[in-house]
């Protein structure tokens, strides 16, 4: 799959005070084939860890698994947990060591998390291992819709109720003017009591 194909798929997050809210899209293609609409991209991590995932089911799941297995390693070996700031530069630096040794990752990621000193952050990762924390983001053709939406609508103060509805308020406007069928986003929304998955958009 080539990095414009993983262009067709789309990622959403806000970063509020409290919280951290995720949405994916669902659709699975191959070519002009759908083949599933209720394809899940994102994946919990740990407790109070997500990480979205825009790229081929290949290099996702496969980056998704290795990073997710050294996060158990590195808990079993330390006694303790990597906090998102970590996770997020054990991330980088293996996409970052795929394109120098000729086998990239045609992956984009957010990834979401709440730590108990550093409160709900939210980083985007894009294929060339470029990392930026920020207080919202969005990956994809849909994503350029939204961005926006994301830049009238946000505050940093916005209930979880409100930036449920501001997600809405962006699928709705990839709907009406994206050309592509993505139905259905995954939602997803990490805070303090953990990982919490809210309705289908």
């Amino acid at each position: 799959m080539s990095i414009t194909t993983s262009m067709f798929q789309c990622l959403i997050g806000i970063q509020c005070e409290d919280f951290v809210i995720l949405a994916a899209d669902q659709m699975s293609t191959q070519s002009i084939i759908i083949m599933k609409s209720d394809m899940v991209k994102l994946y919990k991590m740990s407790e109070k860890l997500v990480m979205g995932f825009n790229g081929s089911v290949g290099d996702t799941l496969q980056l998704s698994q290795f990073v997710a297995t050294n996060m158990v390693l590195y808990q079993i070996k330390n006694e303790y947990q990597l906090d998102t700031a970590a996770l997020v530069h054990f991330t980088r630096k293996t996409l970052a060591d795929g394109l120098k040794s000729g086998k990239p990752s045609l992956v984009n990621m957010l990834i979401a998390g709440y730590d108990d000193t550093a409160g709900a952050q939210l980083y985007s990762v894009d294929f060339l291992a470029a990392c930026v924390k920020c207080p919202y983001a969005a990956h994809g053709y849909g994503g350029l819709f939204c961005m926006s939406v994301l830049d009238y609508y946000y505050k940093p103060s916005l209930t979880e109720s409100e930036a449920y509805e501001i997600l809405k308020l962006c699928v709705h406007e990839i709907h009406r003017r994206l050309f592509l069928n993505l139905t259905n986003f995954h939602v997803e929304i990490v805070s303090a009591v953990g990982v919490r998955t809210l309705p289908v958009i």
